[in-house]
């Protein structure tokens, strides 16, 4: 392998600089998610709990009454969680509320376990023809766990914390958190974390919906959705300048190596959650390059699949609607591959369909790009220096949308541009 291999990306970086060390790591990770099985779930109203709710995975060999391994995880509201385990045989998933905040359950907590139709708790059906289990549950009261598992828990611990003994391979999903910009879990590092480690990223740090404050149903949500190894920061200027006495500013963060449809999936049931939860009746879309993809899947599922009627307006900055040359590249002679590369590749699946569907007369698209080209091997003349302007002005693209504006700005600087976000403002002030 040679020692370094430059690609020009649709990164938010004019030159992204692929080490070895990097696809060492993205190798890593894509093991991970492989080999290991995953296990996601909803508690339901976890927000309505005056105690933290955790969530706990055990492997639990029942005939022997031993305990191989464990996992916990304390959840936000919302409840939605994910936990990454490495055998499929006897993993049980429950959930309760830490009235003492020991990190333990005691007798009397609300709790809620997988079970069987006859109420018995049963293992998760993972196997390796279905690597991936879903689950939902509501605390209760009046259910209490198997005592047997209880005291093998015990033996395992050994007098132990819990915390020395999980094997911290759970996803928290975020809905609502408030959240501070300066928070170094949304610092601008964590972004690439995001594209070459996805698994990783998802179980350090967390990912899903924040909220700059706290909802006020006087006010408009605006969701902005970052691209590739980016982060909340690329849109820090335009949260910071919004008017929030009329919007309240909304940012979706994720591993951006995840596969696009993956991402978009999880955006929309996180807004879905959020709308149970709330009920509000507007909701403007605003997305940065590769995450302009990811917020039209979103888009088409909450819209057109799901029927709501919410998404009023969607502005869109830099995206590379016709794909990226260098993405194809990557997928053909990368040593891994990291998996939105292989949506993003000009003549992908993904992008072959992604205008199947249209916005017109449903909700108004707003597609911005940037010019400021620079001189590159990979690009055509026309680019702004990591997108070429031919993909930004894809001919669907610019068929589904109501305007279309160029910007003599470069693939990040549009996002800091006067001009350019002003563009964004009188979208969402024209919204319906």
């Amino acid at each position: 392998m040679n020692a370094r291999l430059t690609l020009t990306f649709a990164v938010g970086l004019p030159l992204f600089v692929a080490s070895c060390a990097n696809f060492r790591k993205l190798g890593r990770d894509l093991r991970l998610l492989d080999d290991e099985y995953r296990i996601s779930g909803i508690i339901d109203q976890t927000e309505k709990q005056s105690a933290p709710v955790k969530a706990f995975v055990v492997e639990w060999d029942r005939a022997k009454n031993q305990v191989h391994s464990a996992d916990l995880l304390e959840l936000t509201d919302g409840g939605a969680f994910a936990f990454m385990v490495k055998s499929p045989l006897n993993q049980y998933i429950a959930a309760h509320a830490d009235s003492n905040r020991d990190g333990r359950y005691q007798q009397g907590e609300p709790f809620w376990m997988h079970r069987d139709y006859s109420g018995q708790a049963q293992p998760v059906a993972l196997s390796a023809d279905d690597r991936v289990a879903k689950v939902r549950g509501s605390l209760s009261a009046s259910e209490t766990p198997p005592q047997p598992m209880l005291d093998a828990i015990k033996t395992a611990l050994k007098g132990r914390d819990v915390s020395s003994y999980i094997t911290n391979q759970g996803i928290r999903f975020a809905l609502g958190e408030k959240a501070d910009l300066d928070d170094p879990q949304f610092a601008a590092t964590r972004g690439e974390d995001g594209l070459w480690t996805p698994a990783t990223f998802a179980m350090k740090g967390g990912f899903g919906i924040y909220f700059l404050e706290r909802y006020d149903p006087a006010k408009i949500p605006v969701i902005f959705v970052h691209g590739a190894a980016g982060s909340p920061q690329d849109w820090r200027y335009a949260m910071e300048r919004i008017d929030r006495d009329i919007y309240q500013p909304w940012f979706f963060v994720y591993p951006s190596g995840l596969r696009l449809d993956a991402a978009a999936t999880s955006l929309n049931k996180g807004i879905e959650q959020l709308h149970g939860r709330y009920g509000f009746k507007r909701l403007h879309v605003a997305a940065h390059s590769m995450g302009g993809l990811v917020a039209r899947r979103f888009i088409q599922m909450n819209v057109i699949d799901g029927g709501h009627d919410y998404i009023r307006t969607f502005v869109s900055y830099s995206s590379p609607w016709g794909g990226h040359e260098a993405a194809a590249m990557g997928v053909k002679y990368a040593p891994e591959v990291v998996p939105s590369w292989r949506d993003m590749a000009k003549g992908s699946e993904f992008l072959d369909h992604l205008f199947d569907k249209r916005l017109k007369g449903r909700v108004n698209h707003h597609l911005f790009y940037s010019h400021k080209a620079t001189k590159s091997r990979i690009l055509p003349p026309e680019n702004d220096g990591t997108v070429s302007v031919a993909s930004q002005t894809r001919k669907e693209a610019v068929n589904d949308a109501v305007g279309v504006r160029g910007f003599d700005e470069d693939h990040l600087s549009i996002l800091s541009s006067k001009e350019a976000l002003l563009a964004g403002k009188r979208a969402l002030e024209a919204s319906p």
